[in-house]
């Protein structure tokens, strides 16, 4: 049966559904008033099952006053946050293209591995947005002390000219510190050791990067599928398979890169998402990595 929902959404006109979580659901808008009437933009609101749960409004506006400070050229941008009589919406910058999680479901199904420089250009690229987001402050200066707690492949956006976008900072957490349902942040094998022991920090952001980039390099995890327990023990042991043997033209550098990201102790590990970017910036060639190269592999791999 197709779905219907109500068109008319104060100044939006709702066009499709681009997705839905637990909570809240997208959709792709067109604005018929305001400063922006005329573009199309995703308006994020709270489920209407979920409408009469303070929880999911909460998070809703949290996640605007989040993304209000986040200003950068890799984070999905703000439009504007709105009340109407069925609650809150936020408007966000409309990225045209696919997500992270499905590009890499498109190259196991035709055994496609995406090269190594691409790979690390992205990483990089969601790093840069990670910096930006741990030293963010409010509008009266004060620092935020994000932590993104939900980096993943569903979570990173690429558009048709090849611009790498974080998004969904819904769970992020505005300060560091301990937390007591794990598992309502991040998703199961990119759950670093600390926060599977209740602690969270921005390691917890580098460290979900760090299997994002093994991912991307070996399109396999680098914690073995199984109940959760199974793959927890293996992210506490850290027992993880050297990504050269899954990807044996990994150069050394970059392994080592890797490995140090994965270690299962939190000071064997880069400090901040600045320290691995600069790690992984001589890794991949810029002559090669460009947007326009994203851009090319992507289309090449998802319209075919």
């Amino acid at each position: 049966m197709r779905e219907t929902w109500p068109r008319d959404h104060g100044r939006f006109e709702l066009m499709s559904r681009l997705g839905r979580g637990g909570m809240a659901e997208v959709f792709l808008a067109h604005m018929k008033q305001g400063p922006h009437a005329g573009e199309h933009v995703a308006v994020k609101r709270v489920r209407p099952e979920r409408l009469r749960d303070p929880e999911a409004h909460e998070q809703l506006l949290h996640e605007a006053e989040l993304a209000r400070c986040l200003r950068h050229p890799y984070i999905v941008g703000f439009v504007e946050y709105g009340e109407l009589p069925d609650g809150g919406y936020l408007a966000l910058e409309l990225v045209e293209g696919p997500d992270l999680g499905r590009v890499l479901a498109r190259c196991r199904r035709r055994r496609i591995e995406l090269p190594i420089d691409i790979s690390v250009l992205i990483v990089r690229q969601v790093l840069e947005a990670l910096a930006h987001a741990h030293h963010a402050v409010s509008t009266t200066g004060r620092p935020l002390g994000v932590v993104h707690c939900d980096v993943s492949p569903h979570n990173v956006l690429l558009s048709r000219t090849g611009e790498v976008k974080l998004t969904d900072f819904g769970v992020a957490r505005s300060r560091a510190g301990a937390v007591k349902d794990i598992r309502r942040l991040g998703k199961q094998h990119y759950r670093s050791p600390e926060l599977l022991a209740g602690d969270v920090s921005v390691a917890v952001d580098l460290w979900a990067t760090a299997v994002l980039l093994y991912e991307l390099l070996a399109l396999e995890s680098p914690f073995p599928s199984g109940p959760e327990e199974q793959v927890e023990s293996s992210i506490r042991g850290g027992r993880v398979t050297p990504v050269r043997m899954r990807v044996p033209q990994v150069s050394d550098a970059l392994a080592l890169v890797l490995d140090r990201a994965l270690a299962p102790v939190p000071s064997q590990r880069f400090s901040s998402a600045e320290q691995f970017a600069r790690a992984l910036a001589p890794l991949s060639d810029d002559r090669v990595a460009t947007p326009l190269a994203v851009a090319a592999v992507v289309r090449g791999l998802m319209e075919t």
